[in-house]
């Protein structure tokens, strides 16, 4: 919790991670109404929370029924709004971001396609009852770097009554997942993530250390043959062969893992200002189209390996088909996730575009 500016929600995806606990963004859960005062710059008043808590506490209550831990991101200025919540879950408990005015402003400004007004900064100080002496809170000095914010909630969550302490040895350690901790990355190109939890976090440490590996193979190579041809008048005649097969595993590798975290391109200006039920026909015919081409791509990666295992390369000799696999593996990732997605386009709420997800006005 805490004012805008504070970083809950890079913080709180930071924290899930660590944890192996399920997020929740607040911000996804306000009537569209609610948006549009927002984005004119309007304070949410009381009244105007009402439906919007009652989300929260549906969503909250969701993920005990699921039997998963959960980290919510939510302003929760209020101490009324905070028992609230309390109310649903006794064991609730807050990691309050305590920043200064200057450095909210200075945040709040500094967002990349950021159209909030900084003058609602004012309204988030003065709705702010601070929490400090309420049961289950923690005051953090958000000011502070990423990395030292996120060990002190982590270490504080661990000696939280239902946490084991074994089960909880080196979560703050855990490898974040760069699609939502990247300290000063801007706005997000696309959206977050397409699902996240231990099993994401394991999809992306395999991926990063494979493209890490094969770049490292790529210089390895390329470097040592410029050695020798220059050094010693000799040189490896597979080296440039062997380091075009690395850069088409890196490639395609690369794509699957960045469909994942939400980090490839799009273009959703216009159908951003459509209604929710207009979007969400727009974004299932458009995970379908990826699903569909995924998966002739796929097919078409595996008649080609089919091909390819009868030639060889000219220099080195290896199978062709060789080159093939990861484009079937990439394309088959890439189909897998469209489906995930399109289920999400009608399951999940629907998502306010990148300059709305950041704006909270208490």
């Amino acid at each position: 919790m805490g004012v805008s500016g504070s970083g809950k929600t890079e913080t709180s995806h930071a924290v899930a991670d660590a944890l192996g606990f399920r997020h929740i963004e607040a911000d996804h859960f306000h009537p569209e109404e609610n948006v549009a005062r927002m984005r004119a710059g309007t304070p949410l008043s009381d009244a105007d929370r009402v439906e919007w808590l009652q989300k929260l506490v549906v969503e909250m209550q969701r993920a005990i029924d699921d039997g998963v831990g959960f980290v919510l991101a939510c302003s929760a200025l209020k101490r009324r709004y905070r028992d609230l919540l309390r109310d649903a879950v006794a064991e609730l408990r807050f990691a309050h971001l305590s920043i200064d005015y200057d450095t909210a402003v200075q945040r709040v400004g500094g967002r990349a396609g950021h159209f909030m007004p900084i003058s609602l900064v004012d309204s988030q100080f003065a709705t702010l009852e601070s929490p400090e002496g309420e049961p289950g809170v923690l005051v953090v000095d958000a000011s502070q770097s990423r990395d030292q914010v996120l060990v002190e909630i982590v270490d504080w969550m661990q000696r939280a009554p239902g946490l084991e302490i074994s089960d909880a040895e080196g979560h703050s350690a855990a490898p974040l997942d760069s699609a939502n901790t990247g300290v000063g990355k801007g706005a997000e190109l696309t959206s977050p993530p397409i699902y996240s939890g231990k099993l994401a976090l394991g999809f992306d440490r395999i991926t990063d250390w494979l493209m890490a590996a094969l770049l490292a193979f790529m210089v390895v190579v390329v470097f040592s043959s410029v050695v020798l041809r220059y050094a010693f008048g000799t040189g490896w005649t597979g080296a440039e062969e062997l380091s075009r097969l690395a850069f088409v595993w890196l490639v395609f590798v690369g794509v699957a893992s960045s469909m994942r975290r939400g980090e490839l391109m799009a273009f959703s200006m216009i159908r951003d200002r459509f209604p929710v039920l207009f979007r969400r026909v727009v974004d299932s015919i458009s995970w379908l189209l990826v699903a569909g081409a995924s998966g002739m791509a796929a097919m078409g990666g595996w008649n080609q390996m089919q091909f390819g295992w009868t030639i060889n390369s000219p220099v080195v000799g290896y199978p062709l088909a060789v080159a093939m696999l990861p484009v079937m593996a990439s394309m088959i990732a890439l189909g897998v996730l469209a489906l995930v997605q399109l289920v999400n386009v009608w399951r999940e709420p629907p998502r306010p575009h990148v300059a709305d997800a950041n704006v909270t006005a208490d």
